[in-house]
């Protein structure tokens, strides 16, 4: 049922009472009559409907960043969705969201999925499971432009599955180079961050990041890496969101401590990926180098 014909019938019941048993109480106890149906008016999409089949949502616009779609909190139309199981690309169910902000994908209810929501430009995930999973977002950050939730069934209320999007500020907080998030592990905004498929921890991930050399796989890490938490710290990462998902496919091929040459064919793919973060990472491109 739509939210419109929910509005249209909530206004037919609303006129009936008041032209029937209600015509005739004082304005205070009327108010009181019609609260539950205000509240209901009230209640955001998400949490007016289930899954009909398969899995499905709401992306909201999270407006004071809390992790709950609050009333007068809206939709945001047009955000990529993927569900799958396999998650290696070969799986992979894509839809966009609707002008009202929801999405539902049909999918057979065996095992569990991973639905992700591309993450829109100028915004960040909310914080995640934050109160009434009805109402809070779902999705984690991946460090490659997603949102994430997982072991999500196809079935029962926890195959509804929503998403929440914190406008960033106008003003970026500025890119940092390998070097600045190397020598600056209190600047990190998570504790592990995944590259390739592989989690890697933070110490981890700071001891590869000085460990670049003739290997080009480190190369590459050094440049994902810094790309990746620079989008966490909310700069804008629209003009290399795709580059940071090739890279980071890249790197699933060739995890990082792969060996590979400078003049090899996987290094003369994936230089040219590396050359746009370095510039990105430099504040060349979309966000300004942090002062």
């Amino acid at each position: 049922m739509s939210e419109q014909v929910s509005r249209n019938e909530l206004q037919d019941q609303t006129q009936k009472l008041i032209d029937g048993p209600l015509k005739h109480i004082r304005a205070a106890a009327l108010a009181a009559a019609l609260l539950p149906l205000a509240s209901f008016a009230a209640t955001p999409a998400s949490a007016q409907s289930g899954c009909s089949g398969g899995v499905c949502g709401t992306v909201f616009n999270d407006t004071n960043g809390n992790g709950v779609q609050d009333v007068g909190e809206t939709g945001i139309e047009g955000v990529t969705i993927v569900v799958c199981q396999v998650c290696d690309g070969s799986d992979n169910i894509t839809t966009e969201t609707s002008p009202s902000g929801t999405w539902s994908i049909f999918v057979p209810d065996q095992g569990t999925y991973t639905v992700s929501a591309l993450i829109p430009n100028n915004m960040q995930a909310s914080p995640p499971n934050v109160g009434d999973d009805n109402f809070d977002s779902d999705g984690v950050p991946n460090g490659a432009g997603f949102s994430v939730a997982t072991g999500v069934p196809a079935a029962g209320p926890a195959a509804d599955v929503d998403f929440g999007f914190v406008p960033t500020q106008v003003q970026s907080p500025g890119t940092g180079t390998p070097g600045y998030w190397k020598n600056h592990p209190d600047a990190w905004p998570v504790d592990s961050i995944t590259v390739g498929g592989k989690i890697y921890t933070k110490a981890e991930a700071i001891a590869w990041l000085g460990k670049v050399g003739k290997d080009k796989s480190t190369t590459m890490f050094s440049s994902l890496v810094p790309a990746m938490l620079n989008g966490l710290i909310g700069n804008d990462t629209s003009c290399v969101d795709a580059t940071i998902a090739a890279a980071d496919a890249w790197m699933k091929t060739y995890p990082v401590g792969s060996n590979i040459a400078g003049s090899s064919a996987a290094w003369q793919a994936g230089e040219p990926l590396h050359q746009i973060l370095d510039a990105y990472n430099n504040g060349m491109l979309c966000a300004p180098h942090r002062k």
